[in-house]
């Protein structure tokens, strides 16, 4: 693929790399894992085959090939040469097509694959781009005009993907404009430094995305949240808010003195000394990866066993029923 335009951020992201968050190294990988790997699934790639993540608006390419690819996520319009085409289905393309992604509505995100998938270097055990840390994807940087992007060799002939496409009750929640978002989260694991009314004002309040919304945080606008008074450690900052720096998840929700909630993304850092009053759930990154910026959003509580259920209710999905053949 030629890139004629690409976008605000794009990078190539797969499913991310694990075991290397104790090194300083965020696993990266799509933020919204569901749509990547329905991509992969309608093309019958490895489930965590790379592809191109896109926010805000998509890219625009020319194919160097013949090939089928697949467009997943947010909605957005699609076309080939100028004339639309279907997200969340096969589409057969030619060497010399122009393919172009405009803007990404009803949602932040979509996700380009293709048959083969992405043909970049692995870097420790993934191909997904961590742009901050400038390793990984292509080149390890946000794709740029005039990139040439390799694609990999199908595994099945190209016939046996025409007209795949994904049910439209499991791509319902893209399409439908959203008032709240509802982000799930499990307590901990220092809520108990937070004052008991300030964790129901939490979970109780209607919150707003930020403008400085990116794949290292989601930043929450909202109410003062206030900490419960202690004995304070040398080690640690003089904040209520502060504590001696442990380590972070991916989902981590930090609430640097209690005013602005941060919410890690899969780029997020590995260490840090705020209190973190909750974690967002697996299942739910991908929801948070369609938030767009100045939206609302309240946090729902829920058990680490749920939170589990949830996940698995949610990988389910992914299956051949929620597949047809588009006649």
């Amino acid at each position: 693929m030629h890139i004629m335009y690409p976008g605000i951020f794009s990078t190539i992201q797969d499913l991310g790399r694990k075991g290397y968050l104790a090194d300083g190294i965020p696993p990266s990988g799509a933020m919204d894992s569901f749509a990547l790997r329905m991509g992969n699934f309608l093309l019958k790639n490895p489930i965590g085959e790379a592809g191109i993540e896109m926010t805000g608006i998509g890219v625009k390419f020319k194919m160097l090939q013949h090939s089928i690819i697949a467009l997943t996520g947010a909605d957005a319009e699609v076309t080939v040469n100028g004339k639309t085409i279907l997200m969340w289905k096969t589409t057969e393309v030619n060497k010399g097509d122009i393919i172009t992604i405009g803007q990404i509505r009803n949602g932040f995100r979509c996700y380009l694959c293709i048959a083969g998938g992405i043909d970049v270097p692995m870097f420790l055990g993934s191909k997904s781009t961590y742009a901050m840390g400038k390793l990984g994807g292509f080149r390890g940087r946000i794709l740029k005009n005039g990139d040439i992007i390799n694609t990999g060799t199908p595994i099945v002939p190209l016939e046996i993907l025409a007209g795949r496409r994904v049910r439209d009750s499991l791509i319902s929640d893209y399409k439908k404009e959203k008032d709240i978002y509802e982000l799930r989260v499990v307590l901990g694991p220092q809520d108990d430094h937070v004052k008991e009314d300030s964790i129901n004002t939490f979970l109780s309040s209607t919150y707003q995305t930020s403008i400085h919304c990116n794949r290292v945080g989601y930043r929450f606008e909202g109410p003062q949240l206030f900490f419960k008074e202690r004995q304070k450690a040398k080690e640690a900052g003089s904040d209520p808010s502060n504590i001696v720096d442990d380590a972070n998840s991916i989902g981590a929700i930090q609430v640097p003195g209690g005013k602005v909630p941060i919410c890690l993304g899969p780029d997020g850092v590995s260490m840090g000394g705020y209190v973190k009053i909750a974690c967002l759930i697996t299942a739910d990154m991908d929801k948070m990866a369609q938030v767009p910026t100045k939206a609302n959003v309240k946090f729902k509580d829920v058990t680490v066993e749920e939170a589990r259920e949830i996940l698995i209710k949610s990988l389910e999905r992914i299956n051949e029923y929620n597949i047809y053949l588009d006649s």
